[in-house]
């Protein structure tokens, strides 16, 4: 199988299919108003079988380049051109003498012009100038066949012109319409391209960001507890072998931990909608160092992946006012109001001053990254509430998708 030239192009920009479409269209429209004026001239032309057998050449020649997809490789091309070049001096030499400068129809018509918008569309501007060029010298030639005198009159030079420039701007239209295709196309490709490298880009800083949450949510908090714990007993006189085992065990079961997240997969969470009140009580269980209340009206259900999502970060609000906020009591609230799953968790803790950039450079991002950007990302909203001595009160909520409620 001969190798195929134009294939990227109609893969990748599927306007230069259009304009091969345009090319094949003219030649064979043109191949037929030439095989017309061979009808109707016949009566007229000194050499009537060649004329014959010139167009059944060109026939059979265009069947071929139609059926087999020719103009795509470059030989092929450039024969088409040799071919519509040696019409030029057979149409002059066919038609009787001085006819081809006398303003009367040539028998090669319009059709010489199909190999320069051939050549065009495949090889751009300078590919269709040089055959542009070629095929003037042929018209040129068939001038001299036709038995034309070498001294033109003004109109014979004037038709001369006339097809040379028509040569000339159907090589550099049609060179340029493909330059502007094939510079589409390959500016198209760097578009794709480069969107999928953001794609990728934007899944590893998720990937990383998750990941960032998981050890925030389990590592990190228990390795705070075990140094508050470890400075407490460092304060004391003497440190019970049970509290010391208890830290040690914390610092095994971290360790097991990390090494199991270092060693999973991609995370697969379990599809299928999910009740909000069981994930809320599993995100409580742990929490023992202060009461909390859990209440959830109705019977409120997601995606399971959303609601393995929603649970860490309520999660990490109970941490938070565990560890952080001397709370003595926590509720948490959970419904469904306008097409929304609503999560309050609300403590009577010290309250802070809430300033995002503020507790970014400090390193405090259990607010921000385990729970404002855990909803956001999935299109839900929070709100947080606090100031010092006044408690907090962290607001979640997420949409309701079609596919839960139905489940």
């Amino acid at each position: 199988m001969a190798n195929r030239e134009a294939p990227a192009d109609r893969e990748i920009e599927p306007g230069m299919n259009g304009l091969w479409l345009g090319v094949l269209v003219y030649r064979w429209l043109s191949l037929g108003w030439m095989a017309t004026l061979g009808v109707l001239l016949w009566n007229d032309l000194r050499r009537p079988v060649l004329a014959a057998v010139a167009l059944v050449v060109t026939v059979a020649w265009n069947v071929w380049f139609t059926s087999t997809r020719a103009w795509e490789r470059p030989l092929d091309r450039w024969f088409d051109l040799a071919l519509a070049f040696a019409l030029l001096p057979i149409s002059g030499y066919v038609m009787q003498p001085g006819a081809a400068g006398g303003g009367e129809p040539f028998f090669a018509a319009s059709y010489p012009a199909s190999a320069i918008l051939t050549i065009g569309t495949a090889s751009g501007v300078v590919g269709g100038m040089v055959a542009a060029s070629l095929l003037a010298g042929g018209l040129l030639l068939s001038r001299l066949t036709n038995e034309i005198p070498a001294g033109l009159s003004n109109a014979q030079w004037a038709i001369l012109g006339n097809g040379v420039v028509y040569y000339l701007a159907a090589g550099g239209v049609t060179g340029t319409v493909s330059r502007v295709l094939r510079r589409s196309a390959r500016e198209r490709t760097r578009a794709i391209e480069e969107a999928a490298r953001e794609r990728e880009r934007a899944a590893r800083l998720a990937e990383r960001d998750a990941i960032g949450r998981r050890l925030h949510d389990s590592v990190l908090q228990t390795l705070a507890l075990i140094d508050k714990r470890g400075r407490e007993a460092a304060r004391q006189e003497s440190v019970p072998a049970e509290q010391v085992r208890a830290l040690v065990g914390l610092a095994a079961d971290q360790e097991r931990e990390l090494r199991a997240l270092l060693n999973e997969g991609p995370d697969e969470r379990r599809p299928g909608p999910a009740n909000l009140g069981s994930a809320l009580r599993s995100a409580a269980a742990g929490i023992t160092t202060v009461p909390i209340t859990i209440t959830a009206t109705g019977d409120a259900r997601l995606p399971a992946s959303d609601l393995v999502e929603l649970a860490a970060a309520v999660r990490q609000a109970l941490q938070n006012a565990e560890s952080h906020a001397r709370a003595t009591s926590v509720t948490v609230f959970a419904e469904e109001a306008d097409d929304q799953v609503v999560v309050t968790v609300r403590d009577d803790g010290t309250g802070f001053d809430y300033d995002e950039e503020r507790l970014t450079r400090g390193g405090k991002l259990g607010l921000l990254r385990s729970i404002k950007a855990r909803i956001e990302a999935l299109g839900g909203a929070v709100r947080i509430e606090t100031a010092p001595g006044r408690g907090t009160e962290v607001e979640m909520r997420l949409p309701v998708r079609q596919e839960a409620a139905r489940g």
